[in-house]
């Protein structure tokens, strides 16, 4: 089945396209419409269609700007565009964009079935290339794909200084160069044995071999690792859940397949992204079981998901603060042993080395509480901790020393622990509360709810989709549903003016959504509900029959 998203600001034009997708029988679905180009957009990021129908002349956005953007975030999207224009500028215009067909007003249900066939066969034929793109490399491309490939796994496997990186960059002619770089890893399980490698090759191949801020390999027989550029930290992590879900979509795409991806902080420097890429690791070796299927970094975890495991030491061979940060209670005292296992025998220089020590310690663990928790005061939580001249008194011998470092550890851990919900179980938690106060409002839209909860709208969408096991449409929806239902029951309003205090500006759209969920509409639903109880026994089917 193939899902379609309908633009058109032509009210009466929409529905009856709707109509004829939906009542075709034929394997399309209608997954969402909007009336404008910049409405779509916002809805297009969270649902994903697969084939996008729209209008060129639209108020806020034009068909042809959204056809631009929505094949930016969605690869695989099929375009048709509507028009009631004969213009060859605007068709080579839509050809250049990769608009799949270009079909005229007013649009028989014989053109627009032909189009949506062609688009699906497009998928298809898509979905057949990607599998097969690595089939027909020539040799020197096999070969290159293979320097390439290890050259990036030993510049994230810290193997090369700087200037070796940036010399075997310019060898390979490979763009290693950004402002901002994030390491995403991800971990691809079959339900029995290893998943096929070739296949998932062939498709990071096909997705991402044009993309100038995304650098791939393959890990071993089921991981992929990425690297993403971007021009500031709140793009870089955006564009980082954007390529992940991109990848998770196509090698899952409806088989046996789960992708699991972990994602690293942000960092600035080239030598940074081993840094990146050993966070990427250790997180998604920490948390693969409990987080299976999801993509995630470190402020998206509770740390009640952290499951039992050997202690970070024997997972990866990572310093003091990454050994750290996914501690549990027993692994306190090798962390404290490592930490305090060159105390100098001299008295003084002992002191002073005790005295850095604990002082790192305690400045490592507050630095990680506030990647778990970043809305976290910066005063509160140095009060929670040891102060300089505790430090100091407790620096005087080895003994107090240790003592001390394991109190800082396990007064890290409870209070990394403390808290019930994380970071963005709030922060969607924010969202909720949000969109209870303002469905009503016609141009709440997912971009505007992100930037509520100060988050780039691929990252929100992620994150909310994935805490509450729907979409954001489909979240929205359901709260202006559950309004329409309480109005119908306690107003005696008119189906039009219970659209526009819930948000939506067509009345028809309302009954057609209000249908779709309820299997009646607004006005069947209130006739029923409202039906006295002795005329509702009468018309109900006697038992037996």
């Amino acid at each position: 089945m193939f899902t379609v998203f309908l633009v058109e600001d032509e009210t009466l034009i929409r529905q009856n396209m709707r109509n004829a997708i939906e009542n075709g029988g034929e394997p399309f679905t209608c997954a969402g419409e909007a009336a404008d180009g910049e409405l779509a957009l916002t809805i297009i990021q969270d649902v994903k269609p697969d084939i996008l129908i729209t209008d060129i002349k639209m108020p806020f956005m034009d068909g042809l700007t959204l056809a631009r953007h929505a094949k930016s975030i969605i690869p695989w999207l099929r375009i048709i565009i509507v028009s009631g224009h004969d213009d060859f500028d605007l068709a080579r215009q839509a050809i250049g964009i990769g608009v799949d067909q270009y079909i005229l007003k007013p649009v028989s249900n014989k053109d627009l079935f032909a189009a949506l066939r062609a688009s699906g066969e497009k998928i298809t034929e898509y979905k057949r290339r990607s599998l097969s793109s690595m089939q027909n490399l020539s040799n020197e491309e096999t070969v290159r794909n293979a320097l390439v490939g290890t050259f990036l796994e030993q510049v994230c496997n810290g193997v090369l200084d700087p200037d070796e990186t940036l010399r075997r960059a310019g060898e390979l002619s490979v763009n290693l160069l950004g402002r901002h770089y994030a390491v995403a890893i991800a971990y691809c399980e079959e339900k029995e044995g290893y998943p096929n490698r070739q296949a998932i090759a062939s498709k990071v191949k096909y997705l991402f071999s044009d993309a100038e801020d995304v650098l791939y390999f393959m890990s071993g027989m089921d991981h992929v690792a990425l690297i993403v550029k971007g021009a500031s930290e709140m793009d870089t992590v955006g564009r980082a859940y954007h390529v992940s879900q991109t990848l998770k979509h196509e090698v899952e795409d409806g088989g046996s397949t789960v992708v699991t991806v972990g994602i690293s902080g942000v960092t600035e420097r080239l030598s940074g992204i081993h840094e990146a890429w050993r966070e990427a690791s250790v997180l998604l070796k920490t948390f693969s079981h409990t987080q299976r299927g999801r993509i995630f970094r470190t402020g998206d975890l509770s740390r009640r998901d952290s499951p039992l495991v050997a202690s970070l030491d024997e997972l990866f061979n990572t310093d003091m603060e990454s050994r750290l940060k996914f501690a549990r209670a027993d692994d306190v005292p090798s962390i404290v042993a490592e930490f305090t296992k060159n105390l100098c025998s001299d008295e003084m220089q002992g002191m002073l080395y005790r005295y850095y020590v604990l002082m790192d310690l305690t400045a490592s663990a507050m630095r990680i509480i506030r990647s778990f928790n970043p809305g976290m005061d910066w005063n509160e939580l140095t009060e929670k901790f040891v102060d300089r001249e505790q430090v100091i008194s407790s620096s005087v011998t080895a003994q107090e020393c240790t003592e001390l470092a394991t109190q800082i550890c396990m007064k890290f851990i409870e209070l990394r622990d403390q808290g019930k919900d994380c970071h963005h179980r709030k922060l969607v938690q924010k969202a909720c509360e949000y969109i209870a106060e303002n469905y009503n409002d016609p141009d709440i839209s997912l971009n505007t709810v992100a930037a509520h909860v100060s988050l780039s709208p691929t990252h929100f969408s992620t994150i909310f989709s994935q805490e509450m096991s729907e979409t954001f449409i489909d979240h929205l929806t359901s709260v202006r549903m559950e309004k329409v239902k309480e109005l119908l029951l306690s107003t005696d309003d008119k189906i039009v003016n219970i659209a526009f205090s819930v948000g939506y500006n067509e009345p028809n759209y309302l009954s057609y959504i209000f249908k779709k969920r309820e299997g009646l509409t607004p006005k069947e639903f209130r006739q029923q509900k409202t039906a006295s109880p002795a005329a509702a026994r009468a018309a109900a089917p006697a038992k037996g029959t």
